[in-house]
């Protein structure tokens, strides 16, 4: 009898972990492969959403290669994560160091009206 977890793994999914500590969401995300020029996070109506894209790397020169297998995942992937109302832009920081994206959010109990939609500076190196 198999585990009912193994085939969990679906091909393009953002694998995340998330925990709470001391007023603070931990998100950490795996993206290995992905630079920080093509990772987004954007903070809206309570929802931070991390967007990652990944262009095709093609050799035009090689016209002779052809793939006989092809698993690494080309174009965007998403996942958005429920983080509360009274967060601000301004309580979120992002690094990005190994493959791996960290997001720190201080939390509020305070509700943010008119909320508009907030983009995130990812950082390339974290310091926990």
């Amino acid at each position: 009898m198999g585990n009912e977890f193994e085939n969990n793994n679906m091909p393009g999914m953002m694998r995340a972990d998330m925990r709470e500590k001391n007023g603070q969401l931990l998100i950490e995300i795996e993206l290995p492969g992905y630079s920080r020029e093509n990772i987004n996070a954007k903070l809206e109506n309570g929802r931070l959403t991390i967007i990652a894209s990944r262009k095709e790397e093609l050799e035009s020169s090689d016209r002779e290669t052809h793939y006989l297998m092809r698993e690494r995942m080309v174009g965007e992937i998403s996942r958005t994560f429920l983080v509360g109302d009274g967060v601000h832009e301004k309580d979120v920081s992002a690094q990005l160091k190994d493959g791996i994206l960290s997001i720190i959010i201080v939390r509020s109990e305070k509700a943010v009206e008119g909320q508009s939609i907030k983009l995130i500076d990812i950082q390339n190196v974290i310091a926990l």
